[in-house]
């Protein structure tokens, strides 16, 4: 095969240099086999990067591009472009106005894409380049995956066979392939995406599928609603829940292999169309509990490993959900996690099984909470607690008093900052001379995303990351009880008077932390903004 036999594009590359002759034998073949395009199969096969070939197309063909920045979702709507369409083709429907449709390619040359998509939309076509990245970015935000997709329309194929059958009808479902294998696709693609929630969404015409992705929730996909209740009860008789009830909420667990076992959680609650169901994936590997990875400061560290190191006092970590407080306190329970050691933890629930630790999953249902676990844990001869979280005064009674008296104990508590968990402590009747004697470490912290390695910019996406973001780590403020600190919680001072003593003290607030993480390139400014407010960059 002679260079001028390759078709299209791939003859550009290889006259030019770009690719040799047996690679491009090789993808000529493979974008056959794999029934792909050629600009997918380079950047997927790493023989050229995204933005290699946007900027070549970009100089060697006059065709206007198209800016990402400016894309409406809802362009995705027309139903003149069928889902199968794009994704097949791998293009992307623009904007249209009255016979003619701009189209987002990756490939100048691709002619046949653009008469087939003429053929099936009978509008003229006016193509506008765009990068492979940006491309599979939007497609892979508001499409489902291929191999998803393929489950889909096989369920889809047996729904006639299906409404004949009862929703409630175990066997039948069981029995049921296409069911079975879609609901094992959705949770292996929430996998692949390193999604730390699933969300399936009833709404009156149909069902939105989301993954919740470094912190942010993206629409993976619709299904149409009884496809969706299928998949809902499946994923109901995986967490042993009550099939036939859909009037409560309901909360399961699901030991996922993928192909080493995961655990997922499943909560159900019923809305107006139907029932919700988010399923939180605990994919937390033990080499990823380590203090030196958490995100903290060398000074933030040292103080950490300095507290944890006493024999006694509370050590709090504190932020809203989804801030990274349990990896936190995992990582210090790693760390802590000696033979001479006898450390034990009381949990709703239990995220992350380590082996030589004593876990309880508390059951309220049968009287066995915080409080009353506690209670047993002083008479379990132990070194060290962790109550998953203070919810109650009695709860932070008996942790105080644990702390006083040779225990190291560590929780967590729903604040925003640290001047803010001592007047909530306050606020459920802890007396001042409690906090003051209990407290060594008030950690409060954020997750931001991380800028992606391989561009490290601000956040336009490329090959490997997508949506510029790749990733998230801490920003802490750690905060010990000082003396002055002290004589202001005796004299009852206010939020406002706590946190202007801890900066008059100098130790590091959450948006200098988050700014210092901006000046290394770790993350963007719109991402501490976004995180912690507006203040950050100033």
């Amino acid at each position: 095969m002679t260079r001028t036999e390759f078709p299209g594009l791939l003859n550009h590359l290889v006259r030019d240099g770009l690719i040799d002759i047996p690679t491009a034998k090789k993808a000529a073949q493979a974008i056959q086999q794999q029934k792909t395009t050629l600009t997918h199969y380079l950047v997927t096969s790493q023989l050229l990067s995204s933005q290699t070939i946007f900027d070549y197309c970009k100089k060697h063909f006059e065709l206007p591009l198209f800016d990402t920045q400016h894309y409406n979702p809802a362009w995705l709507q027309d139903p003149i472009m069928k889902r199968e369409l794009i994704c097949h083709h791998r293009v992307i429907p623009l904007h249209r106005d009255h016979k003619y449709l701009h189209l987002g390619i990756t490939d100048p040359t691709d002619h046949t894409t653009l008469t087939a998509i003429e053929f099936h939309t009978g509008l003229r076509i006016r193509p506008m380049l765009m990068a492979e990245a940006e491309l599979d970015k939007i497609i892979h935000t508001y499409f489902l995956p291929n191999q998803l997709h393929a489950h889909v329309e096989s369920a889809l194929s047996k729904m006639t066979l299906m409404e004949e059958q009862p929703l409630y009808q175990e066997n039948t479902e069981q029995n049921d392939e296409p069911i079975i294998e879609l609901a094992d696709q959705l949770i292996q693609n929430a996998i692949a995406k390193h999604a730390s929630d699933i969300h399936i969404e009833p709404y009156e015409h149909h069902c939105r599928i989301r993954f919740r992705c470094d912190g942010l929730l993206y629409e993976i996909a619709t299904f149409p609603l009884p496809l969706a209740t299928r998949v809902i009860t499946r994923l109901k008789i995986m967490a042993n829940l009550n099939i036939a009830e859909r009037r409560l909420p309901q909360d399961g667990r699901i030991q996922f292999r993928q192909p080493e076992k995961m655990d997922i959680r499943v909560n159900t609650c019923p809305t107006l169309f139907g029932e919700k169901m988010v399923l939180r994936i605990l994919n937390i590997k033990h080499h990823q509990l380590d203090i030196t990875s958490l995100g903290l400061t060398p000074m933030q560290q040292h103080l950490l490993l300095d507290k944890l190191a006493q024999p006694q006092g509370l050590i709090l970590v504190t932020g809203p959900t989804g801030s990274g407080k349990t990896i936190t306190l995992y990582s210090a329970l790693h760390h802590l996690n000696q033979t001479e050691k006898n450390i034990s933890t009381v949990e709703d629930p239990i995220e992350i099984e380590l082996s030589g630790i004593n876990q309880v999953n508390v059951n309220p249902a049968i009287g066995l909470d915080f409080s009353t676990v506690l209670r047993t844990f002083l008479r379990q001869d132990p070194d060290i607690i962790m109550v998953g979280e203070i919810r109650d005064t009695d709860t932070a009674t008996i942790a105080m008093q644990a702390a006083q008296t040779g225990h190291l104990v560590l929780s967590t508590l729903h604040t925003n900052s640290a001047a803010e968990t001592i007047t909530r402590l306050q606020s459920m009747g802890m007396p001042p001379y409690h906090l003051i004697h209990s407290i060594s470490l008030i950690i409060a912290q954020r997750l931001v995303r991380k800028l992606c390695p391989h561009c490290q910019q601000p956040p336009s996406g490329c090959d490997q990351c997508l949506h510029g973001y790749q990733g998230r780590i801490g920003i802490f403020e750690l905060i010990p009880v000082t003396e002055a600190l002290a004589h202001l919680i005796l004299s009852s001072a206010s939020i406002t008077q706590l946190a202007t003593q801890i900066k008059t003290e100098g130790w590091m607030m959450l948006e200098e932390a988050g700014w210092q993480k901006v000046q290394a390139g770790i993350t963007s400014t719109a991402e501490v903004m976004r995180v912690v407010g507006t203040s950050s960059c100033h």
